[in-house]
């Protein structure tokens, strides 16, 4: 799946005093019921201030030495999402350059800024877009001490990269990725041949470079965790940042795999299965990147992969099928395994009240449910599920 000196990593589970004493510190994903929008924040952060009508948030991590504002203004405050995040800016005495970008079918605004603080130069970035339904326009912005920037670049994008505006995004890169990589004029097509059936399929030419950038800042940030009380959470959030970016990148892909196999599949299950089947007989490659993740878009371009990374593969295409999947990972196994919701008998875990059958990607031969008999510890399995929607 990774590494063996990542693994190991995932093993220093020590006390982080530094987390544990932070004041009200919160589950990452937070949302506003009144105006539609959520934050994926890296573990850690806590609320420092807001105001009593619920529009203005200052945050702080608790990890790295980082801040972060959250402003909502009503609708028709400001004409364009550009001139929201230049006037906030604007006000705090920043200096820095904007520029405006499509995301989510409408005009968002990225910049880049420097401020002083309490007589400290600082470094920062932020971003802006309307929100759905005429709810307003929504500001975000990060900044650290210019001198730790270096260390705290990743983490702030990555903050910024989590922001989700309607359902839609929930299932679409975020507006950092969507602005460093916007779509190609071209697309790349892929041939695939799953259950005997070969026929070629296509991804916009951007969505692999796009894909590789955010898993390998994501897993920078990951990183930041290795000897904290919440490396679990920060491990799930991972994946859930990659199952993000990958889903709208394969909606094509799933929907022509789909296609081509599912007429001869006799209930999800045999659906499931003859994928399954697929990557097991994948070749099995380590990536030479530090986090040692194979993107999905490599995957289906011909590329190698190890067990997360496939399995991440089915959680997403599964997931495009409208099967309910997810993936799990074990540090204690140093394995990754897919999970699927079924009524056929198998070995399976509980996760939010549903059974999932296992999945093993590695092994050729075996169907789901089928799990090694020294890994079927359920309580050394991490699920993994998709970003939380608001209202689940």
């Amino acid at each position: 799946m990774t590494s063996t000196r990542t693994c190991r990593m995932y093993r220093l589970i020590a006390l982080a005093a530094l987390l544990l004493s932070a004041p009200k510190l919160f589950a990452s994903q937070q949302y506003s019921s009144s105006y539609g929008y959520s934050v994926d924040f890296p573990e850690g952060f806590y609320l420092e201030a807001k105001n009593d009508e619920g529009t203005a948030y200052q945050f702080a991590s608790a990890v790295l030495p980082v801040s972060a504002i959250l402003r909502v203004y009503e609708n028709g405050r400001y004409p364009t999402a550009q001139e929201a995040l230049d006037k906030t800016l604007d006000a705090l005495g920043a200096d820095g350059a904007s520029e405006c970008f499509d995301w989510r079918n409408s005009e968002a605004a990225v910049a880049t800024f420097t401020i002083s603080l309490n007589g400290k130069k600082c470094q920062g970035a932020g971003v802006a877009s309307q929100l759905a339904f005429d709810a307003g326009t929504i500001v975000l912005f990060t900044w650290c001490e210019e001198t730790k920037a270096d260390q705290c670049w990743n983490y702030m994008l990555s903050l910024l990269d989590s922001l989700c505006i309607d359902r839609g995004s929930y299932f679409e890169a975020g507006p950092i990725t969507a602005y460093a990589y916007p779509p190609s004029e071209e697309d790349t097509e892929c041939t695939l041949t799953i259950d005997g059936k070969t026929f070629t399929t296509s991804m916009n030419a951007s969505d692999r470079e796009a894909s590789e950038y955010l898993i390998e800042r994501e897993f920078d940030v990951m990183c930041l965790y290795q000897t904290s009380v919440l490396w679990k959470e920060a491990w799930q959030r991972y994946y859930r940042m990659i199952f993000r970016d990958s889903y709208q990148r394969t909606k094509q892909a799933a929907f022509d795999i789909y296609n081509a196999i599912s007429p001869d599949c006799a209930d999800e299950t045999d659906l499931a299965q003859k994928l399954l089947t697929w990557t097991q007989g994948m070749s099995y490659e380590r990536e030479k990147t530090v986090s040692d993740f194979a993107s999905i878009p490599s995957i289906l371009q011909g590329g190698g992969s190890d067990c997360d990374s496939r399995s991440m593969l089915l959680f997403v295409l599964l997931r495009q099928m409208n099967v309910d999947s997810l993936m799990f990972v074990s540090a204690e196994y140093s394995h990754a395994i897919a999970g699927i919701v079924s009524s056929h008998p198998g070995h399976s875990y509980t996760v939010s009240g549903k059974q999932y059958l296992m999945g093993e990607t590695t092994a050729t031969g075996l169907t789901w449910g089928k799990v090694a008999q020294d890994q079927d510890d359920e309580s050394k399995w991490i699920p993994i599920e998709p970003p939380l929607l608001y209202g689940q």
